[in-house]
């Protein structure tokens, strides 16, 4: 954490903003200005020395982390129902491994608090991955049964646990789970798209009504089009579970080899995947840019990604 924020976070302590303006209104009720400036050079005295002790880091820790652990228990609930069978086992096993990690003792080792924002501030990009995940497999098994009815594979049947009992659900884009099934239906999808093109192209040169052949031309433009863009959402979709895998695989390395790696080396691990997401993070900006994936104001400071520079 930041300077700035723990001088911020000690200024607006309630007990001391209630001294301060206790003080300033007694100053005010008596019209004698001692009482203010006993409360001023408190306050520097204050502002010097607490901010920096351990008390008051450790406080600002866990007022921090009870501020994550809320923030992804409020996300969490949002998308759960989103996300698909396996992503949730995945997401659960890995808040069992943060839980592991938290549970070591590094008394004092501010690089150890850090160490667990970054795996809080993953936690949180892999159920934001997850959704995306399921809604671009989807959208991809949609228009693979719209191109070829008959190429699927017989849908998944996933029994969900809920409060109310289990539910059993059809899943066709789960189908969708390895690289191989990912790319051959994204060659399906465009080979179909393709097949319309080259029937267009030929429907445009044996009409010879001009609003034919503009009509005509603006389809072929727009299947072009939805020929690029599943082209993107497949590399999107294979970007994502590597990502997954990746981050998944992090949290078990850290868990493995924290006791035994070097702090600069633990950091600079988390610190490569935590690049690597924000990238991932900015692609899937391009390819859905109505939704806003970006943290929220303010958020970056929780997990210590940003530093805070006002």
């Amino acid at each position: 954490m930041s300077k700035v924020n723990q001088y911020k976070a000690a200024f607006t302590e309630p007990a001391n903003v209630l001294g301060v303006a206790g003080l300033t209104a007694l100053s005010l009720a008596l019209l004698n200005p001692l009482p203010l400036l006993v409360g001023i050079v408190a306050e520097a005295a204050y502002l010097i020395f607490v901010p920096d002790t351990k008390w008051f880091l450790d406080r600002l820790d866990k007022r921090y982390d009870a501020e994550v652990a809320e923030r992804r228990r409020k996300l969490k609930t949002e998308v759960w129902d989103e996300l698909s069978f396996d992503v949730r086992n995945r997401f659960e096993r890995l808040e069992e491994t943060r839980d592991q990690i938290s549970s070591r003792t590094f008394e004092g080792k501010r690089w150890y608090r850090e160490v667990l924002r970054k795996l809080d501030y993953m936690l949180e990009k892999f159920l934001m991955f997850g959704v995306k995940q399921s809604q671009f497999r989807t959208y991809l098994a949609s228009v693979l049964n719209q191109a070829d009815p008959g190429s699927q594979p017989p849908p998944i049947v996933v029994e969900r646990k809920r409060k109310r009992g289990p539910e059993t659900t059809v899943d066709m884009a789960m189908n969708l789970s390895s690289d191989e099934e990912i790319r051959n239906a994204v060659q399906r999808v465009q080979d179909h798209y393709q097949a319309q093109i080259d029937e267009i192209l030929s429907e445009v040169s044996s009409d010879e009504n001009l609003h034919n052949q503009a009509v005509l031309e603006k389809r072929q433009e727009v299947l072009g089009r939805r020929k690029e863009f599943v082209a993107k959402i497949g590399e999107t979709l294979l970007n994502i579970r590597h990502q997954l895998d990746l981050m998944e695989d992090t949290f078990g390395m850290i868990n493995d080899q924290i006791r035994t790696l070097s702090p600069e080396q633990v950091l600079a691990d988390i610190d490569q995947v935590v690049s690597q997401t924000d990238t991932l993070t900015e692609r899937l900006q391009d390819v859905s840019p109505f939704e806003n994936m970006e943290l929220e104001k303010g958020a970056d400071k929780l997990y210590d990604v940003q530093e805070e520079t006002t």
